[in-house]
């Protein structure tokens, strides 16, 4: 009987003021981790799009040359990791979620898909090939 008052006196007092005194950080560590949760899912909302995988993109695979080499066209949106052409307006690669790349329509340098002009002829739409 005493073994069983000692025992209950030892989680009462020694394991249960460690409790008290652990339990006030554990909380605080799991509201930490829910905030950070919600601060990574609104940016990923506000750089994606909440309907990103909503929308299916046509695609196309593309050849690629003997040595492995991907050239398309001036103009097509493409992934250059996975070799697969986008229709324009896409920003993402599906498969990877790399960012996707365009030869642009006047130098021929490789762009973002993203970007607004190409960095070395200033051409605004990099996308006048695949548009006509």
């Amino acid at each position: 009987m005493d073994a069983i008052r000692d025992l209950i006196e030892y989680v009462a007092n020694d394991i249960g003021g460690l409790a008290a005194t652990l339990f006030p950080f554990a909380l605080l560590g799991l509201i930490g981790l829910y905030l950070l949760w919600l601060v990574i899912g609104y940016l990923r909302v506000s750089q994606v799009g909440i309907n990103a995988e909503s929308a299916v993109l046509p695609t196309l695979q593309l050849e690629k040359a003997p040595d492995g080499a991907i050239e398309p066209a001036r103009g097509v949106v493409y992934c250059a990791t996975d070799g697969i052409a986008y229709p324009a307006g896409a920003v993402y690669c599906s498969v990877c979620e790399s960012d996707l790349v365009v030869a642009c329509a006047n130098c021929g340098a490789t762009v973002r898909a993203a970007d607004e002009s190409c960095y070395r002829c200033g051409t605004r739409d990099t996308l006048v090939a695949a548009s006509h």
